[in-house]
């Protein structure tokens, strides 16, 4: 370089998801235990993602002979991505249900005070498409649970 210096620049590092959640909703009581629920989401997109990758190795192409809540043909990988966000989510302490398009019931995970959340959930939608490498992904809906509101399949259901 001639004749001039180089200006120094600092680069930081991004704040992960943990980071940003726990920043963002620390102080509002409405988001409490929420970044905990994400957290246990993105734990759970993260196996999924391998599973996806080594899904022949792993023996989850094909179906599992059932029909989901859709009317169409459960994938076993659309089975072990329910099962795999059930048991992150349920692991979560934070969470008091968990409904799946692979379920046919809503599953009651939690039933103390500090289960604030529902979930409901697409947990591979496209998975059909993997084959032909066309992209695919998770969907999820997360609601608070009423204070003292038992969990019911009514509880978990809103309009819209």
């Amino acid at each position: 370089m001639q004749g001039g210096s180089m200006a120094s620049s600092t680069l930081t590092r991004p704040r992960t998801l943990g980071e940003y959640t726990s920043a963002a909703w620390s102080s509002d009581t409405r988001y409490d235990g929420l970044d905990v629920v994400i957290g246990a989401i993105a734990e759970g997109a993260c196996r999924i993602q391998a599973l996806v990758r080594a899904a022949t190795l792993a023996n989850v192409i094909g179906t599992t002979g059932e029909i989901n809540v859709q009317g169409e043909i459960v994938q076993l990988l659309d089975m072990a991505a329910s099962n795999t966000f059930v048991n992150f989510l349920s692991e979560s302490g934070r969470v008091a249900a968990v409904g799946s398009e692979e379920i046919e019931e809503t599953v009651a995970v939690g039933h103390g005070p500090q289960h604030n959340y529902i979930v409901q959930m697409d947990p591979l939608d496209g998975s059909s498409n993997i084959d032909v490498a066309v992209s695919s992904g998770s969907i999820f809906g997360i609601w608070r649970r009423e204070a003292g509101e038992p969990f019911s399949d009514e509880s978990s259901l809103r309009p819209g």
